[in-house]
């Protein structure tokens, strides 16, 4: 016989019978069958245990479910369970009933998992195949569940019962709520290698329940000694899944076309019809469907609207999919969803969506303020200098892998006013790789250093930050002179969404240039090295004020960024400085570009105007002593005036006392 123990937390071990394991050939999933209430206060302790193991074995490695005793969720076979098991104090967990550990701290986890491993290591001589559907409520007997249970091994034990469990993920408070325990089964022909016995149970949803989180647990038990022999997660009947994308975002020129390449999936375990769409979520204002055409081919055969694909199991399809620019004088970007759905089970739908940017750089923004809308700050900034981005919400999609970074020129990731404890190793090192890979990084963050949980070295060896405090932040940072991003700027973050007072202040090593700092300290730095560049602030972006005159606004802060992200190598600050006026960006362009130069040394006062097609100035943007180095203006297509000029070809003059440059700029509404 197998032992059978008990773990009373801060009492006593006590073991209750001994034995010796027989070997076996299978591998078993685990069953830990917790006993709890709503007015228990120590069982959120042992569920959330659960949760982080079972998220580290999945549900093929630990079944787990939650018996309610004497509370609203409770029922008379919960009750049965909990005498069956002798429970005489909750929380009560059951693993394969073998070992029980009644009680659960904070750190209940410490003596749950040494259970799990060791009951996860030993083998079994029965396995489990199981199918079924669960229908909605209203339709009796309809639902059902259907196991094979065969022996892959000799069966050592007697008196065998099967057990079907309907739960319910009422809340991630109370998962795997026991609803109904159907009707268990004696199994008597399972014994030599090869036995096999099939049971099929119906049953009915109740009208409460929540047919979308609803789930059926099968185990097979030895009643005498109890011992559960091994346990399974009925998987979902129905259901497809988008493999990874060969990328996410593309950017292509006027008259261009996109093509990404993903797979579908049935990843259920019956064949599905599965219905394929496309469609568009975000265009540029003005443009219809078929301006920006998207379609997706399979199989030689190409397909604008729903089609039907027929799917076995684990049978996979592969999709082209493609978006053409028909216009050709529109900049912007088209997000394009890929729509799969179940016909078995309506509800299951897969999707994956693709940001085209048409002359425009590719840009990521990663929304990772806790569900705000704070966002919207960065949104309007990219928008006011003529750019755009794909948003991407992590509260609802969670933080994106690195296969979502590496499509994008450039990733814009703010934490606005929360802590960054919840971004953790896994979002550092899709960063740390994605700037391997050359990438662009803006990092706002003003309690990325002080709520860190991680030793990796994206801190050290990517953003070369020794050391920090925090909450040290003023009321006003500034930018350090000649700074291509920071020169002039006096950023006030008085009044803003957030209270500055925990941002971070830090000391950087070199590469690290230094581009903003407050009274206490470093606030804001930049690194350029290995082909990336990254940076990064520790106040928040969204507290810089938007009506205040250039430089100190958000919109020249954002253009500069993107800008010294696009500067070739070569142009620092610290060089040798000549003139040079750089191509506006973007252009074409409607309404706003940015007209990058650069300043060389001695030059005192420097102009950049805007010229028509007949030489005439109809905009000066610049008309005063700089310092030399990198600087950029900002244009939004008025005249001096502020009256909004027409569509055409314009001319951008930057001048000294010695030389001067002229770049072609093409203006269209």
């Amino acid at each position: 016989m197998l032992r059978r123990s008990a773990i009373i937390i801060g009492l006593v071990v006590a073991v209750l019978a001994a034995g010796t394991a027989p070997a076996m050939s299978a591998q078993r999933a685990v069953l830990a069958e917790m006993f709890g209430a709503t007015w228990c206060g120590y069982c959120p302790n042992g569920c959330i245990a659960l949760q982080q193991l079972q998220e580290e074995y999945g549900t093929e490695g630990l079944v787990c479910l939650y018996y309610h005793v004497s509370d609203a969720y409770a029922t008379a076979e919960t009750h049965n369970r909990a005498s069956y098991y002798a429970v005489g104090g909750v929380p009560e967990v059951d693993f394969d009933a073998v070992t029980e550990v009644v009680g659960a701290g904070a750190d209940i986890i410490d003596v749950y998992a040494p259970i799990v491993a060791t009951r996860f290591a030993e083998s079994t001589p029965v396995t489990l195949t199981t199918e079924g559907i669960i229908y909605a409520a209203g339709d009796p007997d309809s639902s059902w569940v259907t196991t094979v249970f065969k022996a892959v091994d000799t069966v050592p034990y007697g008196d065998l019962r099967a057990y079907f469990v309907v739960y319910e993920n009422t809340s991630e408070v109370y998962p795997w709520t026991v609803r109904d325990m159907l009707p268990a089964a004696t199994v008597t022909t399972l014994a030599a290698p090869g036995d096999s016995i099939v049971i099929t149970r119906k049953f009915t949803v109740d009208a409460a329940w929540n047919l979308d989180e609803l789930h059926v647990a099968v185990f097979i038990e030895d009643t005498d000694p109890k011992l559960v022999v091994n346990a399974q997660v009925m998987p979902d009947p129905f259901a497809n899944n988008f493999d990874h994308a060969d990328r996410y975002a593309v950017e292509i020129d006027y008259f261009g076309e996109a093509i990404y390449h993903i797979t579908l999936e049935n990843t259920g375990v019956m064949t599905d019809t599965i219905t394929i769409d496309i469609g568009h979520d975000i265009l540029p204002d003005g443009l219809s469907a078929w301006d920006w055409a998207a379609f997706y081919c399979a199989n030689g055969a190409c397909y604008f609207s729903s089609w039907d694909f027929v799917l076995e199991p684990a049978e996979r399809e592969t999709f082209d999919v493609h978006i053409m620019d028909n216009v050709g004088h529109t900049q912007g970007m088209a997000l394009t969803t890929l729509t799969a759905t179940s016909n078995g089970d309506p509800s299951v739908v897969s999707s994956e969506s693709f940001a085209t940017f048409v002359g425009l750089p590719s840009i990521l923004l990663v929304d990772d303020d806790g569900g705000a809308d704070h966002e919207t700050y960065l949104e309007t900034a990219l928008s006011d200098t003529g750019y755009t981005a794909m948003v991407w919400d992590a509260e609802l999609m969670g933080r994106p892998c690195m296969t979502r970074l590496d499509s994008y020129w450039a990733v814009l990731w703010t934490t606005g006013g929360g802590s960054a404890a919840d971004l953790g190793g896994s979002c550092e090192n899709n960063m740390a790789t994605y700037l391997d890979g050359g990438g662009n990084l803006l990092l706002a963050s003003m309690e990325f250093l002080s709520s860190r949980v991680n030793t990796l070295a994206f801190r050290t060896d990517y953003l070369h930050i020794d050391s920090w405090t925090d909450d040290n932040g003023g009321f006003v940072v500034a930018g350090v002179e000649g700074n291509a991003i920071s020169n002039g700027m006096s950023l006030n973050l008085i009044g803003g969404p957030f209270a500055p007072n925990p941002s971070d202040v830090f000391v950087a090593s070199s590469p690290a240039d230094v581009v903003f700092t407050s009274p206490a300290g470093t606030e804001g730095i930049r690194v350029d090295e290995d082909g990336h560049k990254v940076v990064f602030l520790s106040f928040p972006f969204e507290d810089v004020k938007t009506a205040e005159a250039s430089p100190n606004n958000q919109k020249t802060l954002i253009a500069r960024i993107l800008n010294w992200f696009s500067l070739p190598t070569g142009i620092e600050d610290g060089e040798v400085h000549r003139l040079a006026l750089h191509q506006n960006y973007p252009n074409p362009f409607n309404p706003v570009t940015s007209v990058a130069f650069t300043v060389p040394d001695g030059a005192g006062s420097v102009s950049l105007t805007v010229h028509n097609v007949n030489g005439q100035v109809v905009r000066t943007l610049v008309d005063s002593e700089l310092p030399a180095g990198p600087a950029l203006a900002v244009w939004d297509g008025t005249d001096d005036s502020g009256l909004p000029l027409a569509s055409g070809i314009y001319f951008a003059r930057l001048a000294t006392r010695e030389d001067s440059a002229f770049r072609k700029m093409t203006l269209l509404k």
